[in-house]
């Protein structure tokens, strides 16, 4: 399983609050890469949050096994994909469209194959400045939920199990990969989104959740395995948008960009006077 994160800001907030852009990037993306996908992009504006700063837009696409997700958060400036795939893509044209689309200032990125045992390298999660944690576990011999209604079930009710904020009820589909059918189950949450697959013939599972709000990280992994019985391979906790808040506009400071003209009109006037 091939896994891409991009964490971005600075960007420009009209592209990351434009639905259309979304839609066509999440639809595009995977057709210029080659990979396949099992439904259209499911896109998600998101104004009606508690902290109006985490605002944006959420949007996913199922791919034939993984999944291509993005949330933009058009007032901080600030964006995040996840692109899994059980087979390898081209992570350098990936990026490169990313960067057509949604150019950003400061960014960071991994490419790692978690069937291989690669894992993900980033500095210590620092709660003080960074964005938020993403948790992923590779489970081998897996035992739980593997049916679309199971799916469904697990993660309509994990979200408040967690303390995190649904915003839709769980998409689940099904695809195959090599023969072998993968029963996918993703669900949007206002913190961002918690995704398994499950190959159902090699036993092996892969879950991941991102939450732009950090958590108990002895309490959730502990809830999270009560159902999604197996051989634990990997556990992994990550941090997103590492040392954000360091590079995070504020709207004091947006304010004195776009205000930055009238310094340029006033010093005009005073030299012609």
């Amino acid at each position: 399983m091939f896994h891409y994160l991009y964490d971005a800001y600075n960007g420009y907030r009209s592209r990351l609050d434009d639905i259309m852009l979304v839609h066509e990037f999440l639809e595009e993306i995977p057709i210029k890469l080659g990979v396949k996908t099992v439904m259209p992009p499911f896109v998600l504006p998101y104004y009606n949050g508690v902290i109006p700063e985490d605002c944006g837009i959420s949007a996913f696409v199922f791919l034939a096994g993984g999944h291509f997700t993005l949330h933009t958060f058009s007032y901080r400036g600030a964006f995040f994909i996840d692109f899994l795939y059980p087979r390898e893509f081209d992570e350098e044209k990936l990026q490169s469209l990313i960067d057509d689309v949604f150019p950003s200032e400061k960014k960071s990125k991994n490419y790692v194959n978690r069937t291989a045992g690669e894992r993900i390298s980033r500095p210590a999660i620092d709660t003080r400045k960074d964005f938020g944690p993403h948790l992923l576990f590779d489970i081998d011999e897996y035992a739980g939920p593997d049916t679309l209604d199971g799916v469904f079930a697990y993660f309509d009710g994990l979200p408040s199990k967690v303390g995190m904020t649904p915003i839709i009820r769980p998409y689940v589909i099904m695809s195959h990969v090599d023969g072998q059918e993968v029963v996918s189950g993703l669900t949007m949450i206002a913190e961002s989104h918690i995704a398994l697959h499950v190959f159902t013939k090699s036993r092996k599972a892969y879950f991941d959740l991102f939450s732009c709000t950090f958590f108990d990280t002895r309490k959730v992994p502990r809830e999270i395995k009560r159902e999604l019985k197996g051989r634990v391979l990997h556990e992994t906790l990550v941090s997103r948008g590492s040392k954000y808040k360091k590079f995070g506009e504020t709207a004091a400071q947006k304010v004195k960009f776009s205000r930055a003209w009238l310094d340029n009109v006033v010093s005009g006037s005073r030299h012609k006077n």
